[in-house]
């Protein structure tokens, strides 16, 4: 057989959480439904692990589109200081798309966690760079870099 090995669903995601400087236990108990917790300083996180054939695209609900992976892990016994994802891969895409579960009724798409060094590969940079409420902050000796200026007068 040519080529590289397709990439295990469960050794990917740990070796992301490594990454991102978490440690990972996997869930062995069946009757939970999610595949592991991940864990770093006072941070754990439930993760439900979700591999699909097509993107899903841009504008998606994911209670709509998984309402059933989403209800379980709203549901797992878990106290409510464990957060709750669902990471989700498609067949094309080399990164995991991660989203935040509440455990109101809301679903978050994370966009980016500087901490963890995570950046949603579906990342809209074209609209945070216009945003208006965007801050430079400079740094060096008396406020300016090399090549820095500041923006006013």
């Amino acid at each position: 057989m040519k080529g590289k090995q397709p990439e295990n669903l469960r050794t990917a995601w740990i070796d992301c959480a490594h990454r991102m400087g978490y440690f990972c236990a996997e869930n062995n108990e069946a009757a939970l439904p999610f595949d592991g917790l991940m864990y770093r300083d006072t941070n754990v996180v439930a993760v439900k692990l979700k591999k699909v054939r097509y993107s899903p695209g841009e504008d998606f609900l994911l209670d709509k589109k998984f309402p059933d992976e989403v209800e379980a892990l709203r549901t797992l016994p878990l106290p409510p200081t464990v957060h709750r994802e669902l990471w989700l891969r498609t067949q094309n895409e080399r990164a995991f798309r991660r989203f935040w579960i509440v455990p109101g009724s809301t679903t978050v798409e994370i966009q980016e966690i500087t901490r963890d060094g995570y950046r949603n590969p579906h990342y809209q940079n074209g609209y945070w760079e216009n945003a208006p409420y965007r801050v430079d902050i400079l740094f060096g000796k008396d406020g300016g870099g090399e090549g820095s200026s500041p923006k006013t007068p």
